[in-house]
């Protein structure tokens, strides 16, 4: 269930991996994965990502199966975390049939 403040699509999990966010100017950035849905992902980033910013998100599943997802992405929020970072919301675009199905099976 949505709650009326929570206007994410699906539910999410924790899950705390390293990944990277590769930024529309071909800025690389090494991010840390705070929790992830089928509809998007929260990554504590070193820098702020503005709003807007397009990015692509290379994840390896912390499952023990090696699959690495590639996932075209966009920001919507950023804030200050503190010392660690910001806390920056990505949504996923159209999401492709493995990726899709990779990601469903390891939310499951």
């Amino acid at each position: 269930m949505v709650t009326p403040n929570n206007r994410r699509v699906h539910a999410r999990k924790v899950v705390r991996a390293d990944a990277t966010v590769r930024l529309g100017d071909a800025t690389t950035r090494e991010v840390r994965t705070w929790d992830l849905g089928m509809d998007g992902i929260s990554v504590v980033s070193p820098r702020p990502i503005a709003p807007g910013t397009r990015c692509t998100l290379t994840l390896r599943l912390p499952d023990g199966s090696g699959t690495e997802l590639v996932m075209a992405a966009r920001a919507v929020w950023c804030s200050l975390l503190g010392p660690e970072g910001f806390k920056v919301g990505l949504v996923f675009g159209p999401l492709d049939a493995p990726v899709h199905d990779a990601l469903a099976r390891f939310l499951a």
